[in-house]
């Protein structure tokens, strides 16, 4: 082999490398965890990410927390939330993103969701799932200790809590009280003979919470 093909060999070579290693970083993914907080270190749930200007589908959970796995290195990174306001951070490589919301008295925006013909729309505005239920569902009655009943439901006991249903599965006032409003596909308030399928645990009515989660 002569002096001019070695060359042309190792000039190939070096650009087939190129191009391997660019195939293989463009194919790198980025793994982002968004931490979202009020300016009292308490947790936003519900909060809506936005990255480089683009709604993502899913919100921050119950402990302000949002995580997903990019395919481009992003530019920018927002948190909004209808109660407090809008954050922006300028992304520079960083895997973990901590944002206080609302100290720095960012202007709010006004963010329509996709789904707003549905029973979620508009759930930005509501802490918690109790506050939804207050604001949203009829035939619920909810005391400040955030206490449920089912107006029209029995009682057994003096016991007025109704059964608490997550997507088909029952569920504790804890995991209830988690749920993130945004989150919310629908709502069934259930009582008297429509509660039959349940048993004697449906005696105080049903709440039925679909999610998109």
């Amino acid at each position: 082999m002569n002096l001019v093909v070695m060359k042309i060999f190792k000039k190939i070579i070096s650009v087939l490398v190129l191009f391997f290693y660019l195939g293989v970083s463009s194919q790198e993914k980025i793994d982002l965890t968004v931490v979202v907080k009020d300016d009292t270190n308490k947790p936003i749930p519900g909060a809506v990410i936005l990255i480089d200007d683009i709604k993502q589908k899913r919100v921050a959970n119950s402990k302000g927390i949002f995580k997903i796995k990019l395919k481009k290195r992003p530019n920018e990174i927002a948190a909004f939330s209808v109660l407090h306001g809008i954050k922006k951070v300028k992304y520079v490589g960083q895997k973990n993103i901590y944002m206080i919301v609302g100290g720095d008295k960012d202007v709010k925006l006004d963010i329509v969701p996709s789904n707003s013909n549905q029973v979620g729309g508009g759930a930005q505005q509501f802490r918690n799932i109790y506050d939804y239920l207050r604001g949203k569902v009829a035939g619920v009655n909810i005391d400040t200790n955030n206490r449920i009943s089912i107006r029209g439901a029995g009682s057994i006991n003096g016991n007025t809590q109704p059964l608490l249903v997550l997507n088909g599965v029952q569920v504790n006032e804890t995991t209830f009280g988690d749920i993130v409003p945004t989150t919310i596909k629908s709502i069934k308030i259930l009582k008297g003979p429509e509660t039959a399928v349940y048993g004697i645990r449906g005696a105080n009515g049903v709440i039925e919470v679909k999610t998109a989660l």
